[in-house]
């Protein structure tokens, strides 16, 4: 059945202006965006007192990764990663990426994320997760380079996941080369080419920490073809003048994650230079295992808090609600990140209630967006359909999975100090 959202404040996107209008969908598909409709035989909501925005778009994560929240929290990219991160994964399974996932998830829905981009393993378990909860998700299976019967697998298993997966449960499949320090150049080529093949997107960590300068260059990847596709680079702290021209020229989007860059040690990436290059720049939480929240209203205030330490009429207001909006939807060829006529329904809703809200003045709505965020959301909207609802999730069946998650916590936690 159709729905209506009556009597709300409407923020089409980043450079709109708020108006009170109301939103008719039919098939998950905004069908018309004006003043008092009127409609028989439809689902009507009455937003009064609430603001309605495009949903967030968080576009780098691992979502399993809350398993190993709060793990290693004072050391550098190099002990976290090998010390204490890949001794942990290689005690994963489906069953642990599932919950781990889904708890990832229900946090982002609370917080109005409407959309994911994630790489990880056994992703099987993560698409479960997120047919159960009716996010938006892009998934990619983690790929490094060990020996060839190694990679053949991962390979194969990116393979499955396009077979049972790809365009169903609001599932996008794509290829996620790790690094270029774990996934060599010969390896990039071929994920160039299985990219173009399968007509999909690739993501893929680059200059995270300043020690990768001396593993590998840009225009050693741009030689691969894996830049010729959609690509989504996450981090990008430490590129250079001619790192951007690079990107730029094959419009190569930067996911920049500022808290887990800073948590690490990584540094501030360059985002004003970025933008002079015209580079196409979206917000992304990373997991919670090296941001610890995954709350992506925080990371558009530090994005913004951070850039503006260079002058603070640089960075505006609007720059920052674009990287979590309409930048994502371009990153990812999707009719996401703005409310218009024949987009998805892809929403959030905002009590205007809340204490982070005051004053209620729509001239300072999209200040408080971006520099007073506001806990959880009233509701959140994938597709059409309510994913989170005043503190439920309505297509979640059940309640135990908070239980279930600790127990498979516990047991992953319980191997890898017996070293199993």
């Amino acid at each position: 059945m159709k729905k209506l959202l009556k009597n709300g404040y409407v923020l089409m996107s980043a450079d709109a202006d708020i108006k009170k209008l109301d939103i008719l969908i039919d098939n998950g598909i905004i069908v018309e965006l004006s003043e008092n409709i009127i409609l028989d035989n439809v689902e009507v909501y009455d937003l009064n007192n609430k603001l309605i925005i495009p949903g967030f778009i968080n576009s780098h994560t691992h979502l399993a990764m809350s398993l190993f929240r709060g793990i290693g929290d004072d050391l550098t990219l190099q002990d976290w990663l090998f010390n204490e991160m890949f001794p942990r994964e290689d005690l994963l399974n489906d069953d642990l990426t599932y919950y781990g996932s889904l708890i990832s998830i229900l946090e982002m829905l609370s917080k109005g994320v409407t959309t994911v981009v994630d790489m990880y393993l056994f992703m099987k378990g993560t698409a479960e997760a997120v047919k159960n909860t009716g996010i938006r998700a892009f998934l990619t299976r983690g790929l490094g380079y060990d020996n060839e019967e190694g990679w053949k697998r991962r390979i194969d298993e990116t393979k499955y996941l396009f077979e049972n997966y790809h365009n169903k449960y609001n599932i996008k499949i794509g290829f996620g080369p790790h690094a270029p320090y774990t996934c060599p150049m010969n390896k990039l080529e071929e994920v160039a080419i299985l990219t173009k093949e399968y007509e999909t997107f690739t993501t893929i960590h680059l200059y995270e920490s300043i020690n990768e300068r001396d593993m590998y260059k840009f225009e050693d990847i741009e030689k691969t073809g894996l830049f010729k596709n959609n690509v989504i680079a996450a981090h990008c702290v430490h590129i250079d003048e001619n790192d951007m021209k690079i990107l730029s020229r094959n419009e190569v989007t930067v996911a920049h994650n500022p808290s887990s860059n800073l948590k690490l040690g990584n540094g501030v990436a360059p985002i004003l230079d970025m933008l002079k290059h015209e580079i196409n720049i979206t917000l992304g939480t990373d997991g919670a295992a090296s941001n610890n929240t995954l709350n992506i209203w925080e990371e558009m205030r530090l994005a913004s808090l951070l850039q503006k330490s260079n002058g603070p009429e640089k960075f505006k207001t609007e720059e920052a609600l674009r990287m979590v909006w309409e930048n994502g939807g371009y990153a990812l060829n999707e009719k996401i990140g703005r409310i218009e006529e024949e987009y998805n329904a892809d929403l959030a809703i905002i009590d205007l209630n809340n204490f982070e809200m005051y004053p209620v003045d729509i001239n300072r709505l999209k200040s408080h967006l971006v520099y007073s965020p506001v806990n959880k959301v009233y509701a959140t909207m994938v597709n059409g359909e309510w994913v989170y609802f005043n503190g439920e999730y309505p297509k979640l069946k059940g309640n135990d999975y908070f239980e279930t998650f600790h127990r498979y916590y516990f047991e992953l936690e319980k191997k890898f100090r017996k070293g199993e």
